[in-house]
């Protein structure tokens, strides 16, 4: 478990706040451009885990987080008014599969934002541009006007520092200016001309994914080439399934050592481990983020969601441990790999 220590918090707009953070060890936390990490926090003797993306990019000195008020958001509203330079937040490793591939080779990457959801893509961004790469980034982000527009002014500068290499196009409603399956089929045939090698990014609420998804498919875009990020998880709903999952023998391989343990009847494999005192790390706990993945080596495993590993994750043994159940013998999760 990392501590971290508020080092200063920016208010970048009346509702949204940066947090730089610095491991109270002083040890420096590796991590790749467009992950998250999940902060814990006990409440009324009840453990609360909330996943936050990371603004900063690796090459800086701190990480940051940019945290926006969630109506009826208990763990946001605490974040804004109560936490102050000096405190202390304790967090898990970070994780997730929201990262670019390798920029160096001349490429065409369009990355689609809303709202908030500008927070890992800043952090790629960021990271991208400070290369010598030839890929070319095009950003579409979208807000309801001006005022709300997120690092709007670093955006900008980024623009006006690599105007060959990276373009902002702003999606503004109240100026009639609204993103929709149209506009999408208009901006990929205008800045993509090699469809099959191009990289989709997006990141905001689910129906303006899901929208953007489905017209990047119609278009003959490749799942594989296509990445998205929840980027609220603020609720931990109960996943059901109409599945029936009988006990099962397990290994898990996590922190250098090796744990045998039995899998019970329609429990998840993060049920189990956790109720053997195995402290594997979790965040959502419904197949929203990827915090507890891990390589399925041996047997076979089946999830009841999955709503982040790409068809290319699970073909290489990726599994989520929150919603994946074993339905072999013999199965073996490899946790580092």
């Amino acid at each position: 478990m990392l501590q971290l220590r508020v080092e200063a918090i920016k208010w970048e707009l009346p509702d949204t706040a940066t947090f730089f953070l610095r491991e109270v060890s002083g040890r420096r936390i590796s991590y790749r451009a467009g992950q998250f990490i999940t902060l814990v926090f006990t409440h009324h003797e009840e453990e609360i885990r909330r996943s936050y993306s990371l603004s900063s990019s690796p090459d800086e000195g701190l990480l940051s987080i940019t945290v926006k008020r969630i109506a009826n958001g208990e763990i946001s509203r605490f974040m804004l008014t109560k936490i102050k330079p000096g405190d202390t937040l304790n967090a898990v490793e970070p994780a997730g599969r929201f990262t670019l591939t390798d920029t160096e080779a001349p490429r065409e990457i369009l990355l689609f934002a809303a709202g908030s959801g500008i927070v890992p893509v800043y952090s790629q961004l960021k990271y991208a541009l400070s290369r010598a790469g030839r890929s070319r980034l095009v950003l579409v982000y979208s807000n309801i006007n001006a005022n709300f527009i997120l690092f709007r002014n670093e955006l900008e500068a980024l623009a006006i520092q690599h105007p060959e290499k990276f373009t902002i196009i702003h999606q503004l409603s109240s100026e009639a200016n609204r993103l929709n399956n149209l506009v999408v089929e208009q901006l990929v045939r205008r800045h993509i001309t090699d469809l099959p090698r191009a990289e989709f990014y997006t990141c905001g609420p689910f129906t303006y994914m899901r929208m953007i998804r489905l017209t990047l498919l119609y278009l003959g875009v490749e799942p594989n080439q296509i990445r998205k990020e929840n980027f609220v998880l603020e609720t931990v709903p109960v996943a059901a399934t109409t599945v029936n999952y009988p006990p099962r023998n397990i290994r898990i391989h996590f922190n250098n050592e090796m744990h045998d343990l039995t899998v019970g009847e329609n429990q998840s494999i993060l049920q189990a481990a956790l109720q053997n005192n195995i402290a594997l790390p979790y965040s959502c706990r419904v197949g929203d983020c990827s915090t507890c993945a891990a390589k399925c080596t041996a047997g076979t495993i089946q999830m009841a969601k999955n709503d982040v590993l790409t068809d290319a994750d699970l073909a290489a043994g990726w599994i989520l441990t929150c919603t994946g159940h074993a339905v072999s013998d013999s199965v073996v999760i490899e946790f580092g790999v």
